[in-house]
């Protein structure tokens, strides 16, 4: 086992700093899907400021799902274009465009245009900020920066179950508005991709930056990347098509756009923007918490168990934790409650969403990641969509109780595909 010491934290402690910088934007998309969350009840009340039916609050909690799905792609393109620094920025203007919308107006139309600029945030961040970290960030570290993202998507979930009941309207709109502010105060100084300004024949900028953030030594890195990379440029690329017919490509991508519908049909997405109307603000808070602690220890989960046994063996946890939510919602017992929420939310953070973030990576030659990677989250916001919207209407023509009737089978489903997908812990182990 290798000993940490001082020397390797204080050498890259700008890669610390500019990596938590970046990650704030995944707190942003935290807070995009979620805000909405402990106002559900209320706008559908006598005291809202914005009257609304029930099915008009589920268009609202639902939409943002449909400018991400729609966005991820073409983010990740931006990216490549103008940088990852100014689409992160751009992201950061999303969100701050997104709440002034709700702040200054009082008009239902306006909330649905704050949500498709927060769903730009929702699925433009978690495209680009990977990218980001990774290129800035030395191997040793790349992997621990990188999966603590989707524990920070969860750090702006819980503020808003903090925030929200406790604070008025405005008040708790402005809390929400001082995130994207101090994104833009950290992230404004950090420096753009070295990555990327090799790729734009900023040779020297990229070098000179390169150094600043991770010494001198790791200079030779950036030019084996441009020399792989002109090497690649200069042979015949087969089209996407030719690539995924050949060995079990194709499989693949099916099998994962599967897990990448369960990722949210199984309940997670409707789970997380009902949990305060449904469960009560403290009930919420304590989930997040546990989404909070189960994704920031995951990592350490997949290498020794497995991408498969642990995809496998989460979701038929996730079933059973589904159906004692069923089971609470007919008898009451809140026991059941707390079991089934909290025994899912653990078991979805540390088993279904990392591996859905990983796979793409793992099953797919470079030349197919990028397009795994794009059109699986389209999927997953696709599925958030639909989880969301379609909840209120089986609440209210056949019971909440359905809803997790419905989610145990899908996470079952989920189990049986995830069973016929390779393993691909012990391939990158050996590789590395």
């Amino acid at each position: 086992m290798k000993h940490i010491t001082f020397a390797p934290a204080a050498l890259h402690l700008k890669v610390y700093i500019f990596s938590f910088a970046c990650s704030l934007s995944m707190v942003m998309a935290g807070m995009a899907l979620n805000w909405p969350s402990p106002l559900t009840a209320w706008y559908s009340s006598k005291d809202s400021e914005v009257p609304m039916t029930e099915h008009e609050v589920s268009w609202l909690v639902s939409i943002s799902a449909i400018p991400a799905a729609v966005g991820s792609i073409p983010c990740g393109m931006l990216a490549d274009i103008f940088g990852r620094k100014p689409t992160l920025l751009a992201m950061g203007i999303c969100s701050v465009l997104s709440y002034l919308l709700i702040l200054m107006t009082r008009s239902i139309w306006s909330l649905y245009v704050a949500q498709i600029l927060a769903g730009l945030v929702l699925g433009g961040a978690p495209s680009v900020a990977p990218i980001y970290i990774s290129e800035i960030s030395p191997p040793n570290i790349r992997g621990a920066l990188s999966g603590q993202l989707i524990t920070m998507f969860f750090v702006g979930q819980m503020i808003v179950y903090v925030a929200g009941p406790q604070l008025s309207y405005t008040n708790y709109i402005t809390v929400c508005f001082s995130i994207p502010i101090l994104f833009f105060i950290f992230f404004f100084f950090a420096p753009e991709s070295p990555y990327y300004l090799m790729s734009k024949g900023r040779d020297e900028e990229a070098k000179d930056c390169m150094t600043k953030l991770r010494g001198k030594d790791s200079v030779a890195e950036l030019e084996t990347s441009k020399k792989e990379s002109l090497e690649k440029e200069s042979e015949e690329k087969p089209s996407i098509w030719e690539v995924l017919n050949t060995n079990d490509y194709m499989k693949h991508m099916i099998c994962l756009q599967v897990i990448s519908c369960v990722a949210t049909l199984n309940g997670s997405a409707a789970i997380s923007v009902y949990a305060v109307e449904f469960m009560g603000q403290w009930v919420a808070i304590e989930m997040s918490i546990v989404f909070i602690a189960s994704s920031f220890f995951a990592s350490f989960l997949s290498d020794p168990i497995g991408r498969r046994p642990l995809l496998v063996s989460s979701q038929i946890g996730a079933a059973v934790c589904t159906s004692l939510l069923a089971a609470h919602f007919i008898c009451g017992e809140k026991i059941l409650l707390y079991i089934g929420l909290f025994g899912f939310c653990f078991i979805a953070s540390a088993g279904i969403n990392p591996c859905t973030m990983t796979l793409p990576s793992e099953l797919f030659p470079t030349s197919l990641r990028a397009f795994a990677n794009g059109l699986s989250q389209f999927t997953t916001n696709v599925c958030g969509f639909i989880c969301v919207k379609i909840f209120i209407n089986i609440n209210e023509t056949l019971g909440i109780q359905y809803n997790f009737f419905i989610y145990t089978v899908i996470c079952l489903i989920g189990s049986a595909v995830g069973y016929l997908l390779p393993e691909t812990a012990k391939s990158v182990i050996s590789a590395s």
